[in-house]
């Protein structure tokens, strides 16, 4: 069964699926693959379904990280500027 997650090109995918039919032949483009980023006999690589789950897991943390940071951002720029918008709306307000 074919996972609707490899054909979607929004999705960016660690890998690269073997064709059986043509040599391996990576463009300098494509991301590398996971076998090369983790550095050979440090650490044994789960079943795919497994490190999918937990690259999945992580990158969900750092964005909900990286999102926090950044309300974090908004709201101190917005309370700052409370005070002078505060102003400029009373002051184009007409008196009655």
């Amino acid at each position: 069964m074919s996972d609707t997650r490899d054909d979607d090109p929004a999705i960016p995918t660690l890998t690269i699926q073997a064709d059986p039919a043509r040599p391996a032949e990576a463009p300098a483009e494509l991301p590398p693959l996971l076998t090369e980023v983790v550095e050979r006999g440090a650490a044994r690589l789960p079943p795919d379904p497994v490190l999918r789950a937990a690259l999945q897991a992580e990158l969900e943390h750092m964005l909900a990280q990286a999102l926090e940071r950044a309300m974090a951002h908004v709201r101190e720029e917005m309370e700052a500027e409370l005070p002078a918008a505060v102003t400029r709306v009373v002051s184009r307000l007409r008196p009655g």
